[in-house]
């Protein structure tokens, strides 16, 4: 399960999700009287829901709170983010609005573009795989990491 996925189904379970921990990064569930649980960032299996708040909680709730945290814990660490990408641009090309790599899905043609997308056709970025796979050389193009 990504963090994303995560989150947002934390929050479409009616709580809320913050950032901290005293010794180890963690994810706080909280409902609007507290602390619900804990569930570890960099870790696998790190659930903690020794709180009075969960011990409140339905069974059902529980239940399902629970799963949610199973779920997210036992998902290996580098799941839980999406792929890197990167853009690819060509420091030659002088219009810096116009330099990113394009390949066509379609016909596997390249050309030199804006680095977004435009519809199905055309990807703009790329991952690590995909730009290692290449067969032309990219040797010459900068790397500009794709922020989400």
């Amino acid at each position: 399960m990504k963090t994303s996925e995560f989150k947002q189904a934390v929050e479409e379970l009616g709580y809320s999700i913050g950032f901290g921990g005293a010794s180890e990064p963690c994810f706080s569930i909280n409902n609007r009287k507290g602390t619900l649980a804990f569930v570890e960032v960099y870790k696998v299996v790190g659930i903690d829901t020794t709180f009075g708040r969960f011990e409140q909680l339905s069974d059902a709730e529980k239940q399902s709170l629970g799963a949610l945290l199973f779920e997210y814990a036992a998902t290996p660490l580098d799941e839980r983010e999406p792929e890197r990408k990167w853009y690819l641009r060509d420091p030659v090309i002088s219009d810096e609005s116009f330099n990113y790599l394009k390949i066509n899905r379609k016909t596997g043609t390249r050309t030199y573009g804006e680095k977004y997308d435009y519809g199905d056709n055309w990807q703009t970025s790329y991952t690590r795989a995909e730009i290692e796979a290449f067969t032309f050389s990219t040797e010459h193009l900068i790397e500009d990491e794709v922020s989400e």
